[in-house]
């Protein structure tokens, strides 16, 4: 019955009703949920928090009164204040609030937009706006292997990256211009790949169907435990840094 029924719906109603449906699975089975209660447990105690690229306010809306966005994207940021959010026009790159500003400072999936440089400045901006003993929580995608599938990566990050940013050496040999002080190592959780990474390209219909297969992986725990492809790590800012 139901075949038959699929069957005499138009193409375009179709492949329309077949998004729909895969928008919903992802959304049930995306492993931004996981991110996001973990960066909350890091988060819960703070008064005040900065969302760095807020994108569409979902982070923000979990707890609206204690956060504010900023996005360089004009859409994104009339969105949220059209939801009701605090949200505000700016650079991950120059943020407009003073030092010490913040509890907690969260940020997910941007610094892939950065080089090398612009990442040194973006993870030196989130710890100068996090006050003494704040605490700052970033996401990062970083599996080269899917990350370049994104439009607007400009390099992945690994954890290891990050660890060699947060590290400043005594030897003056060693500086590369990429070491950010003042924040220490707390906590880090991984993103998992799903068991099969389905990948279906010769359409938009089959990348979609191909998505929600793997979202269904992702609420299924149907993952590669042994590896990752990104990760969400908790830093703490050094008490004394201004």
């Amino acid at each position: 019955m139901t075949g038959a029924i699929l069957s005499n719906l138009p193409a375009s109603t179709l492949r329309s009703s077949l998004i729909e449906l895969g928008h919903k699975l992802n959304n049930l089975g995306s492993p931004h949920h996981a991110e996001e209660k973990f960066s909350w447990k890091h988060l819960s105690s703070c008064d005040r928090i900065l969302d760095v690229a807020c994108g569409i306010g979902r982070f923000m809306s979990v707890r609206p009164k204690q956060v504010i966005g900023i996005d360089i994207n004009e859409a994104s940021v009339e969105y949220c204040r059209a939801l009701g959010l605090d949200a505000r026009l700016g650079n991950a790159l120059d943020l407009p609030f003073e030092s010490s500003t913040f509890d907690g400072v969260h940020s997910a999936h941007v610094m892939h937009a950065f080089n090398s440089s612009q990442a040194t400045r973006y993870l030196s901006e989130l710890i100068r706006v996090a006050r003494p003993g704040g605490t700052i929580v970033i996401s990062n995608l970083c599996d080269v292997r899917d990350i370049f599938i994104h439009p607007d990566v400009s390099r992945p990050y690994p954890p290891e990256a990050l660890y060699r940013m947060i590290h400043v050496s005594s030897s003056p040999r060693s500086l590369l211009g990429t070491e950010v002080g003042g924040v220490k190592f707390k906590d880090i959780m991984f993103r998992r790949p799903p068991l099969i990474n389905f990948r279906f390209v010769s359409s938009e219909l089959m990348w979609h169907v191909a998505s929600t297969l793997n979202s269904v992986q992702f609420f299924c725990h149907l993952r590669k435990f042994w590896t990752y492809r990104g990760y969400t790590i908790v830093l703490t800012k050094s008490p004394g840094q201004r």
